[in-house]
């Protein structure tokens, strides 16, 4: 006899995996690792004013100002063509990282960096994961998912490079502004990508690559 609940188990395991990567990551990657440090000097070694300016703006693409808007249209979109499954997809997916990621911070607690110049305001809440990363990380990620290549074509294509180009450019404006180190943007891009995954699983009733 199956066991209904064994085609959950995924979800389960993307969801656990999200917490042990989290906590390995600032474990071992804490705010004063070279490699944080290093990538924080060198965007600040390439600032100018058409820099600043551009990554001042594309960093809102990862905000909840931007996204939960876009996410409540194309939401409702899909419920009215009866896609309700898709329509949970990106409702939770942004969600569920906003929730979590600022959850995360509490827990974590870790301090902005402050090696250089914030270029703007900093925010006010801690820096561990990167919220602006893990959101755009998870609305382009679940909007990817429910893409069809045998309609799109190569638009399929062009559509999934303009997200990687978007998803990098927010993540790299966390860095370039230095309100996050490297390693804060690496665990919300993570979290969001396994907590998306999680749920791929669970609305299509088990088997994450059946669409």
């Amino acid at each position: 006899m199956k066991i209904l609940g064994l085609k959950y188990l995924p979800t389960f395991g993307f969801w656990l995996a999200a917490i042990t990567v989290m906590v390995f990551i600032e474990r071992f990657s804490a705010h004063w690792s070279q490699w944080d440090r290093f990538l924080l000097s060198t965007a600040h070694g390439i600032r100018s004013v058409l820099l600043d300016r551009f990554f001042a703006v594309i960093t809102w693409a990862g905000s909840l100002f931007v996204l939960a808007p876009i996410t409540a249209v194309v939401s409702g979109v899909l419920a009215r063509n009866s896609r309700t499954k898709e329509a949970w997809l990106i409702v939770l997916s942004l969600a569920g990282v906003a929730l979590f990621s600022r959850l995360a911070k509490l827990w974590f607690a870790r301090p902005r960096p402050d090696f250089f110049p914030v270029v703007g305001e900093i925010p006010l809440d801690a820096s561990y994961p990167s919220a602006h990363t893990a959101q755009i990380v998870a609305f382009a990620t679940a909007l990817w998912w429910m893409l069809k290549p045998d309609k799109l074509g190569l638009n399929f294509y062009a559509l999934t490079g303009c997200a990687l180009l978007t998803v990098s450019l927010v993540a790299a404006s966390r860095v370039y502004l230095q309100v996050h180190f490297p390693s804060d943007v690496l665990g919300g891009a993570l979290l969001s990508l396994l907590w998306v995954l999680g749920l791929i699983n669970l609305l299509q009733n088990g088997g994450i690559f059946i669409r």
